[in-house]
């Protein structure tokens, strides 16, 4: 029996190696090449056997080779061109010609609860793609969203793990809510943080209200829709990316490192304002004489804390699937070493998702995304409030007298005090001692279902938990330092005690939505769209922290181990949002553009007859192109008119602002003795109600030549109104804080322009572009209130967050000077800052206070460029701020504060009799002579800058080469990031907030990377 069944199976399989030999014999070699209509090859074309898994690509001169039979027919299909099948027959040797697609009237974007041709749009939308996004060395996609127009993106500091940049769409429009976007990643709320940018397949930020009403609550900032990559059907491909690099910051100070440069500037700034001398003339002889770097350094700390850091970064992708079951899989990993010394970040990522039709009426899918952070660093953390701001901060308060390590690797300690430097905190000792560990997991697993119940009719519903939960530990050291003079051995002092801390949260979010979608076509000139839904979101977030001290010593980093002063903490929250949205969407005869928009939302926020807020927007196109008297002109490719007007919310960050909630820890004397107790400690507002933005947007799209050249102009006026704001109340009502309460107005407004050359010269490829944004904030009403936020200010009339001063005018040079002009000080010296006398009663006081500086850019702008020839291909970007100002008044952005260091060129280039027009006033200490740096237009720095943000060079090996091997695709690239950089601003890196009046900040990384994409 088993004989008879074997020797059936090598039948069979005689037989079917029989029909593969005819099948092999009846195939033929075709050759061929592809060219554009005007004759030039076309290098990575797709050629594929129609009804099979098989294809190649051309190679850099358009040329192809493949296996085929006579009656099989070969797909050629390129972006931007219109799709060819040629039937092969008894030809060998192949001709093609690809005819250019009108890629406009076929692109897609991704608008609220699904997706719309680009030529019916009738808000203001910007976009970007996987392409723009490949290979860039981005830590964060927070920082992806540089570039598109309208959008301010500021990446302030480069700390691994906590490097999001901060997102502003056409300006700031609140000084009570925050101005984040609300941003959805495929469809649901989700932190942009938390997507590995090499799974973002195109991101879409919805500009004006007509895009972003159907968000109604929460978008008044803009919204920001991400959508991840997904499987196309085919055969099973296996994408590999990777890139190895390495890591500079673009900006240290130029900070004094000679200790004898810095003791004799001390003492001369000292003499300047009456001071006695730090430093003896034998302590500074002593140094000159000096010998030994450890007794005598001369410490550059920006040299000894920071590094050229390596960065890694691997992606592996699988996608695939038939005409009903499409799936992708993606796994991710960035390894990052920090430029400060032993902090770093690693990134583990999984993207997944899968879509099926389940029958002709049923589609059903899933996706996954998760991250999880990992980061280290120094217990003393590097930009916390701790003590003068962490490590950071202490690496700026560095001297030059001062080292990290002795002879024998002890730590070491200081033998030359410094006022406000009684103790020394070696930041290199505490970089390595002790820990604070950080890790964050966050995933949001999304499930849909949709059903076609009738032609041009679906009903969707989605589910999608987002939980994120994240672990922090932080073990304090307690760490011994050597005096390099004496081998006197003590503890560092004026830092924690020796300690573990350690904490818990969570974040849990549940969003479900049901759609309802109409799409019809009457008569071939009517198409209609309509959307119907409803949604239901849920937030509830908790956290614990404990600590412990006592621990016997620096290894030891469990809680359980410490002895004295347990402390523990927690808190919770929960929160709901309903809504009920629509749209419905009119075409006429492809030329006439209709669409209105409406959400309805109830937050758990407001009381419950405050509770609902109606956030409507109307808008209209006109496709001026498509009318017959245009319609012929070849000439014109594009031309479309558009206006809009919309209204949108913010709820306030307060829970229940509404009642008069009490809190607990309220102590009080009873009978002489303290007793636990609760009060309430902030008034309530029961007619708190939603923050709202209208927008009126107008625009105009053009596109001549084919779209060779295209652009795209906008006006843009965004009023901000019933502002959410805390206000403050008498002392008299008691010790209690005030209520939020709406009020308030702002407008920003503005023009963005975009335009865009893309052409090719014989086989030579290239484009060039770029976009402008111009932004005015204006205050419009604060119900009276003058806001004073430290040195800005929020006044009616001016932009939000305007730094408030004193108006200069040079330096006095004489005695005489000061004896005429109105009066400054008791102590004004030639040398200082002359003020102007704003209100003329002959003296300078707060009252001569003006607005001096504006913290938000008047304007953004990028530009690009491309080229590629044959395989090679190359594109840069440069991206740039302009009139946005900054007041540096911390350690090193004034000399000598608080016992900090210099830089050099104060040194150099402050104020004497022989130098009457120098960069500074006379050299005198910050802390011990504030006269010349009050807070005035002197000291308003410009912070634009123009920066390439990228770089990239990149070869696609020959096909030819490459299928031997089994590869489909090899490309080689090197890139660069934030290579260069121009600015006025020298002291840091000008990409900050320029509300940072300190430059204590984890620096930006300069980095240069080299890697490739594989493709099988």
């Amino acid at each position: 029996m088993k004989q008879s069944i074997y020797l059936k199976l090598v039948g069979w399989l005689l037989l079917f190696i029989s029909f593969s030999n005819l099948a092999l014999a009846q195939s033929q070699r075709v050759k061929g090449k592809v060219t554009d209509p005007a004759g030039v090859a076309l290098p990575g074309v797709t050629v594929s056997l129609v009804g099979t898994a098989r294809g190649t690509t051309t190679d850099g001169n358009g040329e192809f080779s493949i296996d085929a039979a006579p009656n099989q027919q070969l797909k050629f299909s390129f972006i931007g061109y219109t799709a060819t099948e040629v039937t092969v027959g008894n030809q060998t040797q192949l001709s093609i010609s690809l005819a250019e697609g009108d890629k406009q009237l076929d692109e897609v974007v991704v608008v609220g609860y699904g997706t719309q041709k680009k030529v019916n749009l009738t808000g203001s939308i910007a976009s970007l793609d996987q392409k723009f996004l490949s290979n860039r060395p981005i830590t964060n996609s927070t920082q992806a969203l540089q570039g598109l127009t309208g959008v301010y993106v500021n990446m302030s500091g480069g700390r691994p793990g906590a490097d999001a940049a901060t997102i502003r769409i056409r300006g700031v429009g609140s000084f009570g809510t925050g101005n984040d976007p609300l941003v959805l990643v495929d469809g649901i709320e989700f932190p942009l943080t938390s997507v590995n940018p090499a799974d973002i397949e195109s991101i879409t930020v919805l500009k004006d209200a007509a895009s972003a009403a159907i968000y109604g609550n929460r978008a008044a900032n803009g919204v920001v829709l991400v959508k991840t990559r997904t499987g196309q059907k085919g055969k099973l491909q296996v994408d590999y990316n990777n890139y190895f690099g390495v890591q500079q910051a673009t900006f240290v100070p130029d900070v004094a490192t000679s200790s004898v440069d810095y003791m004799e500037g001390k003492n001369r700034a000292l003499a300047n304002q009456g001071s006695p001398a730090e430093y003896t003339q034998d302590l500074i002889n002593e140094y000159k004489a000096g010998t030994d770097p450890y007794i005598y350094p001369n410490t550059n700390w920006f040299d000894i804390m920071f590094r050229k850091a390596p960065q890694q970064e691997h992606n592996l992708r699988f996608s695939g699937g038939n005409d009903k079951t499409q799936f992708t899989l993606s796994l991710g990993y960035l390894n990052q070493q920090g430029l400060l010394l032993n902090t770093s970040g690693k990134r583990y990522s999984v993207n997944s998702n899968i879509t099926s039709d389940i029958n002709k009426w049923l589609r059903v899918g899933g996706g996954i995304v998760t991250t999880y952070w990992n980061y280290r660093e120094s217990a003393y953390t590097s930009n916390d409030a701790n003590g003068e701001g962490g490590i950071m901060g202490l690496l700026y308060r560095g001297l030059p007298m001062q080292t990290s390590v002795l002879a024998d690797g002890t730590y070491a300690d200081q033998w030359v005090r410094v006022p406000g430097h009684n103790f020394f905190r070696n930041p290199y000792a505490l970089s390595y001692e002790g820990f604070h560990k950080n890790s964050t997991f966050q995933t949001i697993v999304n499930l849909f279902a949709e059903a076609r119940i009738a032609p041009g009719l679906t009903y969707k519903v989605t589910v999608a938990p987002n939980l994120l939960y994240g672990a922090e530990k932080f073990n304090n050291p307690q760490i011994e330092l050597k005096n390099p003079k004496t081998g006197a051995i003590a503890l560092m002092g004026n830092i924690p005690v020796r300690s573990v801390t350690q904490g818990a949260s969570e974040d849990l979010r549940f969003t479900n939505f049901h759609t309802l979608n109409f799409n019809r076509t009457v008569s071939t000139k009517h198409e209609i769209n309509a959307l119907l839904g409803f949604s239901l979101e849920m937030f509830k977030n908790g956290s614990f922290r404990a600590s412990n001290q006592g621990q016997i010593g620096n290894d030891i980093s469990e809680l359980s181990a410490g002895s004295s002063n347990p402390i523990v903490s927690g808190t919770s929250a929960e929160s709901r949002l309903q809504s009920y949205f629509g749209r419905v969407n009119y075409v006429f005869d492809s030329r006439y553009l209709f669409e209105v928009n409406f959400r309805y939302d109830g937050s758990s926020r407001f009381a419950a007859d405050q509770r609902w807020g109606f956030f409507p927007s109307v808008s209209a196109g006109w496709r001026i192109n498509e009318e017959p008297f245009l319609k012929n002109v070849r000439a014109l490719s594009n031309l479309k008119l558009r206006g809009s007007w919309g209204k949108l919310g913010s709820q306030p960050q307060q829970l229940f602002g509404f009642v008069s909630a009490v809190n607990s820890g309220i102590n009080y004397n009873f009978n002489n003795n303290v007793v636990g107790g609760t009060a309430i400690t902030q008034i309530a507002e029961q007619n708190l109600t939603w923050e709202s933005t209208a927008i009126t947007d107008i625009g105009l799209e053009f596109g001549f030549l084919n779209n060779r050249l295209s652009g795209e102009v906008d006006y843009f006026n965004k009023i901000t109104d019933g502002i959410l704001r805390q206000v403050n109340i008498p002392q008299q009502v008691g010790n209690l804080a005030g209520p939020v309460r709406n009020v308030g107005k702002v407008q920003n407004k503005g023009f963005e322009f975009t335009l865009n050359w893309r052409d090719k010269i014989g086989q030579v490829g290239y484009n060039i572009g770029g976009n402008l944004t111009s932004v005015r904030n204006k205050v419009l009403n604060t119900n009276g209130q003058q806001i004073f936020n430290g040195n800005r200010v929020i006044f009616e009339g001016y932009p939000i967050d305007s730094y408030y001063g004193l108006v200069s005018n040079g330096y006095f040079q004489t005695a005489d000077e000061i004896k005429a002009a109105p009066f400054q000080n008791a102590v004004t010296l030639p040398g200082d800052i002359r003020y102007k006398d704003i209100n003329g009663d002959n003296r300078i006081d707060n009252n001569d206070r003006q607005i001096v500086g504006n913290t938000i850019p008047k304007y953004t702008y990028t530009f690009t460029m491309g080229a590629s020839y044959k395989n090679l291909d190359f594109t840069a970007f440069f991206q740039g701020v302009q009139d946005v100002d900054n007041f540096v008044n911390v350690n090193l952005g004034f000399p000598y504060r608080n016992g900090a260091g210099v830089t050099k060129d104060w040194l150099t280039d402050s104020w004497t009799p022989v130098m009457p027009n120098a960069k500074y006033p006379r050299l005198t200490t910050a802390s011990g002579y504030p006269q010349n740096f009050q807070v005035s237009d002197f000291w308003m720095t410009d912070v634009s800058y123009l920066r390439l943000k990228n770089i990239q060079l990149g070869y696609v090996l020959p096909s030819t080469i490459m299928n031997k091997v089994g590869v489909s695709r090899l490309r080689v690239f090197a890139n660069a990031q934030n290579l260069l950089t121009f600015s006025k601003f020298k002291i840091g890196d000008p990409e900050r907030s320029a509300s940072n009046e300190n430059i204590i900040t984890y620096p930006i990384a300069k980095v240069v990377t080299a890697g490739l994409n594989i493709t099988f």
